[in-house]
């Protein structure tokens, strides 16, 4: 991270577990559970959840300079909650908290979910102040594309990493798991992955089995960030 010239920073699940939500690939994730045929009995508020030591981390290296972009898969809103600025963020699976103007693109940032109370699979009911047009909701739903802006933005940052922290992913789904690896492309280029369980890529990579609110306050602790 010190003498990276382009750190990007991949986050998914297992860094908002410390916060109560729920991840997918862990002892007591999503599909673990509908593995074994169970199902998780844990709800969770998103309204009243807060970042986590890890999300705060990476705004204390965006600040110092040191981080340059941000993708995540998460959908709870925690990112932008912490201050990383929405230019140094792709969401590629969008935000329960931001609805989207189908017509003019403008973007409202909501303090309630957005998902909720729908009148269509993206249809939140409400209309755009500007235009009057609908308003949809930002998740990507299985099957449905990524957003395009969004992938390109984190595509274009991770073509010039030179550094891919893997933070809290199980980097089992496409095309966001391909991402990371573009920093293999350069011979400086460095892939480090910080989860608790396995991932596809661990033998390419530097592989910390840990939690992500740990290695990171040991990464700010060694670089001499508060």
């Amino acid at each position: 991270i010190k003498e990276s010239k382009h750190l990007v920073v991949y986050t998914g699940a297992g860094i908002s577990t410390s916060a109560s939500i729920p991840d997918y690939r862990g002892p007591q994730g999503v599909w673990t559970l509908l593995d074994k045929g169970l199902r998780s009995t844990k709800t969770v508020d998103l309204k009243i959840v807060q970042p986590t030591l890890c999300h705060m981390s990476l705004v204390a290296l965006a600040k110092a300079g040191l981080l340059k972009f941000v993708v995540s898969t998460n959908v709870d809103g925690l990112h932008l909650r912490s201050g990383i600025p929405r230019k140094l963020l792709s969401e590629l699976h969008g935000n329960a908290f931001l609805e989207k103007c189908d017509s003019c693109n403008t973007e409202y940032f909501r303090d309630f979910d957005t998902t909720i109370n729908n009148i269509g699979p993206h249809e939140t009911g409400r209309k755009c102040d500007k235009c009057g047009g609908k308003l949809m909701n930002s998740i990507i739903n299985f099957g449905e594309s990524l957003p395009i802006e969004e992938y390109n933005n984190a595509l274009t940052h991770s073509k010039q990493c030179d550094v891919a922290l893997v933070l809290g992913t199980s980097m089992r789904v496409k095309p966001a798991n391909l991402l990371p690896l573009h920093c293999r492309d350069k011979e400086e280029g460095k892939l480090v992955i910080v989860n608790l369980q396995k991932t596809p890529f661990d033998d390419d990579a530097l592989k910390i089995y840990g939690s992500t609110d740990d290695v990171m306050y040991l990464v700010l602790k060694e670089l001499g960030i508060e």
